[in-house]
C-alpha cells in the first residue's frame, strides 16, 4: 500500500495505518504491519 502524507505528519499516518491494519480483526496469531517512509518506493524500502 502506497500512502501520501505531509513530512510534518508521515510517522504519525505510519503508526495508525500500522495500528489500523494490525488490529482489523482479532486472530490467534499476529498480524504486523510494517510502515516505512521515504520520498519514494524505492527510498522507503
Amino acid at each position: 500500500m502506497i500512502v501520501e502524507a505531509r513530512e510534518d505528519i508521515a510517522e504519525e499516518a505510519a503508526r495508525l495505518l500500522s495500528e489500523a491494519m494490525e488490529n482489523v480483526v482479532s486472530l490467534d496469531v499476529p498480524l504486523v504491519a510494517e510502515a516505512q517512509i521515504g520520498k519514494t518506493w524505492a527510498e522507503a524500502h
